[in-house]
């Protein structure tokens, strides 16, 4: 683990945010204490950076959000095929869709659902959207 300061632009980093790279360190790593200094520890094993970022690049979310989105993502990985997998978590990003604190995790599983749908050229079945976004009617 190393300790790096962190430039004012930085200063919304929070615990789990990736770090690509950090001056002459080019492996990449996890932010996990930030000190009153203004510097922050960064761990580069695989097994922390997994903790945080399993499917996507969380960073931006608090840990709470992190934590959440790689249980949504745990429970619809065990669909037994990417059909499965895009309708299931179309159904989850439409509950978290409704939740008042849920705005950046449901942004995330969006994200995370391009990605998929991109990999699998399948789309869910049934979805739910803003009527003042589609076009043509």
């Amino acid at each position: 683990m190393m300790s790096m300061p962190v430039p004012k632009r930085n200063a919304n980093m929070q615990i789990g945010d990736l770090v690509q790279k950090a001056g002459i360190y080019t492996k990449p790593g996890v932010v996990v204490e930030k000190k009153d200094d203004g510097t922050v520890v960064i761990d580069t094993e695989q097994k922390q950076i997994e903790r945080y970022h399993r499917y996507a690049n969380t960073s931006g979310l608090t840990p709470q959000e992190k934590t959440r989105f790689n249980s949504i993502m745990d429970e619809v990985m065990e669909g037994r095929d990417d059909a499965e997998r895009i309708n299931r978590l179309q159904e989850k990003i439409d509950q978290v869709r409704t939740e008042p604190d849920g705005k950046r995790v449901f942004d995330t599983l969006i994200n995370q659902q391009s990605t998929l749908i991109r990999y699998a050229r399948e789309l869910p079945r049934v979805y739910s959207y803003d009527s003042s976004q589609i076009n043509g009617y």
